[in-house]
């Protein structure tokens, strides 16, 4: 699903660049929630449907504080089972926000936007979106080539037997 890297950023080992990661996306989570939180409780002047949204918004910052609390705790404790959940997550996020920005674009090209302030709105929002998802697939290509090399190391849990657990019923013949 993600480019195999064998280095982050060209210079760094996918060691600390996927601990750098981790960090990095936890902090920009905790910040997403609190600004969009606080938005959604602005006074009765902000519509309603924009609250919802930013409710919303807070609500999907709050569960990826969840899964980057996950991804920090299995990057940093060599733990690749942990990190699986926010690369789902992350993958899901980038083709939500791919979807969205195309969708923005294709709302400006229809001239669906009325007004000069909604459009420029939309358009910033397109792009920021966009960013967004290419800069995420970015971060899961380094965490899931961190994984993979993780998988591989003598000194995990998955490589000393600990993830494997048997699930049938053996019985002595």
């Amino acid at each position: 699903m993600c480019l195999p890297l064998t280095s982050c950023c060209f210079c760094v080992k996918l060691d600390v660049g996927a601990k750098i990661i981790s960090i990095i996306n936890l902090v920009f989570s905790v910040v997403i929630a609190m600004l969009y939180g606080t938005a959604a409780m602005m006074p009765s002047y902000v519509a309603e449907t924009r609250k919802i949204v930013y409710a919303i918004v807070a609500n999907v910052a709050m569960f990826e504080i969840i899964i980057g609390s996950l991804l920090i705790y299995g990057v940093f404790g060599k733990k690749p089972r942990l990190i699986l959940p926010w690369l789902i997550t992350s993958w899901v996020f980038c083709v939500s926000l791919l979807a969205l920005s195309i969708f923005g674009t294709i709302l400006i090209v229809l001239k669906y936007t009325r007004d000069q302030e909604t459009k420029s709105e939309v358009s910033t929002m397109s792009s920021v979106y966009c960013l967004y998802a290419l800069t995420l697939y970015y971060f899961a290509a380094v965490v899931n080539s961190r994984r993979e090399e993780m998988l591989f190391d003598d000194h995990t849990e998955s490589s000393q037997g600990l993830m494997r657990r048997e699930f049938g019923i053996k019985f002595p013949i």
